[in-house]
């Protein structure tokens, strides 16, 4: 992959924490952006503990909370919802209750309607390569992980959406900042932007951020609420072309992106019950 994108003197970690005012946010919605890249987690580290704090505890695989957040490192994901098996969308609020249901569309090839892969660990009795090497053997040498080992795509798609519920529950729900760490992150400007689109309780955007770039590296970037939005669904753009066979990053101006550590606050109701045990 070309460097010449990305001079010497840009490698020094970029961390901007900006106030952003979007056009079809609701009236005085304030979103705090956070971001930082690096060559490794060393480099981001800081700033991922820092809005790490500002959501609160981590309330982990437990019950419904009223404070603090939720992670997913997929480290912990068994094989057998791991490559070269299918990750199923609603893992992370049945198997191992979060809060969060994922969605896709296809965008390559046919029969992969809302699939996630998890990438294989080294100890997987299938043996199957690490990083996504399975899918093209160029990703193990250009992807590197926050939390080791495991790494996270949708399934030939670059964009997914990452929907909230009450944890281990159906009934929706919505958070107050959500952020993530990607892997190899070439492109900042335009189409190659990789991205984050927060859609709040009545359907409009109320933030929309692109994440910084770093070649071989790690950006973070996430967003925290402080003026009462929330925010019922995440939309990630993931570089510009999905991870398939065919995606070569690097050439013909193909970013492949995959995603590691998702840190958001604890998803809260959408429904206010009352004295007399009707919700609102």
């Amino acid at each position: 992959m070309s460097s010449t994108r990305f001079p010497l003197q840009a490698l020094a970690v970029a961390v901007t924490v900006a106030l952003a005012l979007t056009a079809t946010a609701t009236a005085n919605a304030a979103a705090v952006i956070v971001r930082a890249e690096g060559a490794n987690a060393a480099a981001i580290q800081a700033t991922v503990d820092t809005f790490r704090t500002s959501l609160g505890a981590n309330n982990g695989v437990g019950p419904p909370a009223a404070t603090g957040r939720r992670e997913i490192n997929w480290d912990g994901v068994p094989d057998t919802a791991a490559a070269p098996n299918f990750l199923p969308p609603n893992f992370f609020n049945t198997t191992s209750p979060r809060g969060v249901v994922f969605n896709t569309i296809q965008e390559v090839n046919s029969g992969s309607l809302n699939d996630f892969i998890v990438s294989a660990d080294d100890t997987n009795a299938t043996l199957t390569p690490v990083r996504f090497a399975d899918i093209n053997a160029q990703y193990s040498s250009i992807f590197t992980t926050f939390s080791a080992q495991r790494l996270f795509t949708p399934r030939n798609s670059r964009t997914m959406d990452v929907n909230f519920f009450v944890p281990g529950t159906t009934t929706p729900a919505a958070v107050t900042g959500f952020g993530v760490v990607f892997a190899d992150v070439d492109g900042t400007t335009g189409a190659s932007r990789t991205s984050l689109r927060f859609i709040d309780t009545n359907g409009n955007i109320a933030a929309a951020v692109s994440s910084g770039a770093f070649d071989n590296g790690l950006s973070f970037v996430g967003v925290l609420f402080n003026a009462g939005e929330r925010i019922t669904r995440v939309v990630i753009v993931s570089g510009t072309d999905p991870l398939v066979a065919s995606s070569v990053d690097g050439t013909n101006g193909v970013d492949v992106v995959a995603m590691d550590d998702f840190i958001y606050a604890e998803p809260q109701t959408l429904f206010t019950v009352f004295a007399d045990g009707f919700e609102n």
